[in-house]
């Protein structure tokens, strides 16, 4: 598959996260949230045995920050997919996405046929894309991506990368939340 170089854009005002840098160097995993490659894509390389784990797709709530990323009033339900990336048989990071269902029934249709396929290899496919510049924030444990279950690891706080990828004017938000412990 031909990986296309994603022109990047600027980050909405409502966007709460900080830039990754200089917010990324003090985490320990600064050349992971600044990455601006395909996370899935990294990992495979950095391990024998990838796996990618369905743990939720479909209509569902957002989190209350991603509603103003969206556009949308708080509660509408929004197309969401929560997966875990594992490597060599560890849970590494979790990926979760939304989009509005508009999105979903154009530009995004493709995500709804998915499946256990990494988001990446949909966005990084496709040229005409255009990435927003990464932001990362150490979440609290008592953030929702770090209370999810299935993830192998005790809630804690975690540090996350946030972007939106942008196609014919509709916006994909991806949300990575590492369980690496140091850079690799």
């Amino acid at each position: 598959m031909a990986l296309h170089r994603i022109r990047r854009i600027s980050a909405p005002s409502s966007e709460s996260w900080p830039p990754a840098l200089p917010a990324g160097r003090r985490s320990g995993l600064e050349s992971w949230l600044t990455d601006a490659g395909s996370l899935t894509r990294r990992l495979r390389q950095h391990s024998t045995q990838f796996e990618l784990r369905l743990l939720r797709q479909g209509a569902a709530r957002a989190l209350r920050d991603e509603y103003a990323l969206l556009g949308l009033p708080q509660g509408r339900k929004v197309w969401r997919r929560d997966v875990l990336l594992i490597a060599d048989g560890v849970p590494r990071v979790l990926g979760h996405s939304v989009c509005t269902l508009t999105a979903l029934r154009g530009p995004w249709r493709l995500l709804r046929h998915l499946g256990v396929k990494p988001v990446g290899d949909a966005v990084f496919t496709r040229p005409q894309t255009r990435r927003s510049d990464l932001r990362v924030r150490r979440l609290r444990a008592a953030h929702p991506l770090c209370r999810m279950e299935c993830t192998g690891h005790a809630a804690g706080p975690r540090w996350a990368r946030r972007s939106s990828f942008v196609y014919a004017g509709e916006a994909l938000w991806v949300s990575e939340v590492f369980f690496l412990a140091e850079e690799a």
